[in-house]
């Protein structure tokens, strides 16, 4: 039998299922709240399809009230646009028990507005009843970024593509993360890029490159730039550039090449042309230097270094005039004046701190607006030439001399002519001892030094050519100290030791005579105004292999002439220069600067030196080296006192001066000579016309008016060849004896000749015609 609840037990499970349904109320709308609360629109669909229930957020979505919601199908909330197809497939994946997950294209039934949402749907059961649960949610806005996202991206890779150098992204293992179109066209077309080494995609290597950049920027975090040269030879180059993350860590790095190759020779090729054009600026010759316009020095060619004993870091930053020991500019500045004027300025000037002279050329270098950035200086030295100048004007000076010496000589030696002959010739008619005798050779050795004196004239301007003989030292010097005796002041002592027995040298007397008279002439210059003392001395010396005056003095017999002075010396760094043509010590105007040059340059020549001792205070010595000869000269032996040669032959004696006339006529018939005579050369090539060979030899001057002598003989032999002819002259200029032989004449003498000279030159030419 059922034993019925009491009243207590029945009122307890009312209460009990009260709070049960209490509680499942509790759940209900706990549940409600959060299906209508989600952040997602929930579908809920049996196995047909059908909706059975839907959140807010659906309704809110979609823009449909819930009853609505509950009347559309899964195509009025679909766009046209998917496939209802593909939709049919997924549902039925799902009724198979799958979950998926996708993105849908959803509408919305009443405006037709279409949006993006992400689909999750699965089959759930529910108190033993299958139903199909949908979680759509609006993914506009990550749609929306997505595309944002997408366009920049291609945004980016066209821009990296239009950039004509390789970029790619690595990460830390090397791989080639991302690589714009150049890269791509660094390999070829069957190799993979992106997911690949670099080291090997590019280079073929095994292992990392050993001069790979990467590694530094991996360890330290740093970007780097570098040239490099591929194994093709181009040049690229390459930035390794890290990117790193928000801790500061390298995550990957960026390589961006640039091919360089173009540049790189461009650059080598105006290297190559730097190089080229710093060869051309240090081979100038002339100082060329570039300045600003206050004369701040930029630089200078070699040779600028090189004048001024500095590097170019000496004068980086110093004023020009600064660099040779100045304060201030020159008082003459070409760069200055450029400067001012903005045009090239062109003078000469002397720097004295150089000791150099100087063409200076300043040339402004103008801006666009006029303005002068730099001034470009040269200097072309000038001081040779300047010494050349000053050497060629004093040639010239001496050519005029020569010149005036010329026609000098020529009217002295005609009027020495007589003087010598006219005493020759009565000086027999004299006794021996007799005071008219020796007056007579006083007169005949005056005219001597004076013939001499015409030589030595002749010599200083070139216009006679001098023939070493046999010479004894001895006379010569008497003949100097007596001459020069009168010419120094008398409280100059002279002291003469002359050794009687030194030997004969080969010189010409006259030169003799100009060493000897510029030495004492000099010595006397010495000493001024000064009480001294000159001392010539004369001696033979014997000089052995082991003596050493010069090297180029053999070992044998010299005459050594020493002519010294107590005076005030010769300064140590003028010795080098004493011998040097036209050096002097002397005040303007008081020397040449040729006496000892020439001097120096007898005594070489006849295979002799000359050396010079010197002391300050204490005076100075010169010495003079000549070789003797080794045959025993005999010096105006008796043959003066020989009779002259005589003959009979007809003689024609033209000359325009009729002293000399008168004197060779008579001096020829006194030889016994049939002599016609004439003054001037037309007539006297008239009279030789009438009769050709009425005259067995032609005595004729060289110098005449109206026809030369010259011509005269050309004329004359031109009718005659075999006449003999010679010729006489007071000046060798035009004619000498390889001219005179050339044009078939067979003598040529110098006035003044000797009586002696005359009578065996005629008797020589008629023996020998």
């Amino acid at each position: 039998m059922t034993v019925k609840p009491t009243y207590e037990e029945l009122e307890k499970r009312i209460q009990e299922l009260e709070k049960a349904e209490a509680d499942c109320n509790f759940a209900e709308d706990r549940l409600k709240k959060i299906f209508d609360n989600t952040q997602d629109a929930i579908f809920i669909h049996d196995l047909e399809g059908k909706i059975l229930d839907v959140n807010d957020k659906m309704c809110r979505i979609y823009g449909l009230t819930k009853e609505e919601a509950l009347e559309v199908s899964i195509e009025d909330v679909s766009s046209s646009r998917m496939s209802m197809k593909v939709l049919l497939e997924r549902w039925q994946e799902v009724l198979n028990g799958k979950k998926l997950l996708f993105d849908w294209e959803a509408r919305r039934p009443k405006d037709e507005s279409v949006f993006n949402v992400e689909v999750s749907i699965q089959m759930v059961s529910v108190h033993d009843e299958d139903i199909i649960l949908a979680n759509v949610r609006d993914i506009t806005e990550r749609k929306q970024a997505e595309e944002v996202l997408r366009e920049t991206k291609q945004r980016f890779e066209r821009m990296l593509g239009a950039v004509p150098d390789m970029i790619s992204i690595h990460d830390p293992q090397m791989n080639i993360l991302y690589s714009n179109w150049q890269g791509y066209g660094a390999v070829p077309e069957e190799k993979r890029l992106l997911g690949t080494k670099c080291y090997n995609t590019y280079r073929g290597f095994d292992d990392p490159c050993p001069d790979c950049l990467a590694k530094n920027v991996l360890i330290t975090g740093l970007p780097v730039q570098s040239e490099v040269q591929l194994p093709d030879g181009k040049w690229v180059d390459l930035r390794v550039i890290p990117l790193k993350d928000k801790q500061g860590k390298v995550e990957m790095f960026m390589e961006w090449v640039r091919d360089i190759t173009d540049t790189k020779n461009i650059e080598m090729e105006l290297k190559s042309q730097k190089d080229l054009l710093e060869g051309v600026f240090d081979a100038i010759k002339d100082v060329i230097g570039i300045q600003l316009p206050d004369q701040t020095v930029v630089r200078y060619n070699r040779a600028g270094y090189d004048l001024l004993g500095l590097t170019e870091a000496d004068v980086q930053g110093k004023k020009c005039y600064e660099l040779i020991g100045r304060t201030s500019p020159c008082e003459i500045c070409p760069t200055s004046k450029a400067v001012a004027t903005k045009k090239m300025e062109t003078l000469a000037k002397y720097v004295p701190e150089l000791e150099k002279h100087f063409i200076c050329t300043s040339n402004p270098v103008l801006d666009e607006s006029g303005g002068i950035n730099l001034v470009i200086e040269q200097l072309t030295d000038i001081t040779e030439k300047k010494r050349i100048d000053e050497k060629l004007q004093q040639t010239q000076k001496m050519e005029s001399i020569g010149s005036l010496a010329g026609g000098i000589a020529h009217d002295f030696n005609n009027i020495l002519f007589p003087i010598l002959g006219i005493s020759e010739m009565i000086i027999d008619d004299f006794d021996p001892g007799s005071p008219e005798r020796e007056s007579l050779k006083e007169i005949m050795n005056a005219g001597k030094r004076g013939k001499d004196l015409v030589r030595q004239i002749l010599a200083i301007g070139r216009q006679s050519e001098q023939q070493p003989i046999p010479v004894q030292i001895q006379p010569v010097l008497k003949e100097v100290l007596k001459l020069i005796r009168s010419t120094i002041p008398a409280n100059v002592h002279i002291k003469q030791d002359i050794q009687k027995d030194c030997g004969a040298v080969e010189a010409d007397p006259t030169q003799l005579h100009q060493i000897a008279m510029n030495l004492i002439t000099n010595a006397s210059h010495a000493l001024e105004d000064d009480v001294g003392e000159i001392a010539v001395r004369l001696k033979e010396f014997d000089l052995e292999t082991e003596d050493f005056i010069s090297q180029n003095m053999e070992s044998g017999r010299y005459a050594v002439l020493t002519v010294s002075d107590t005076g005030s010396g010769i300064a140590d760094d003028m010795m080098g220069k004493i011998f040097d043509p036209y050096f002097t010590t002397k005040e303007n105007g008081k020397g040449t600067g040729l006496g000892l040059s020439v001097v120096h340059g007898i005594v070489k020549s006849y295979g002799g030196d000359i050396k010079v001792y010197s002391e300050a205070g204490k005076g100075t010595s010169f010495h003079v080296y000549l070789p003797v000869i080794n045959k025993t000269a005999e010096f105006e032996k008796s043959e003066k006192n020989r009779p002259l040669p005589t003959g009979n032959e007809r003689i024609l004696v033209v000359d325009d001066e009729a002293p000399i006339i008168q004197l060779e006529e008579a001096l020829l018939k006194k030889l016994g000579y049939e002599v016609s005579s004439s003054t001037g050369s037309i007539d006297a090539l008239e009279k030789f016309k009438m009769d050709p060979y009425a005259f067995d030899l032609v005595l004729t001057d060289m110098s005449m008016p109206n026809m030369t002598g010259e011509k005269l003989a050309r004329a004359m032999i031109a009718i005659r060849p075999d006449l003999p002819v010679i010729i006489c002259t007071g000046f060798s200029e035009r004619i000498d004896e390889q001219k005179a032989e050339a044009i078939g004449v067979k003598a040529f003498l110098m006035k003044p000749i000797l009586n002696r000279d005359i009578a065996q030159t005629v008797r020589k030419v008629l023996d020998e015609n």
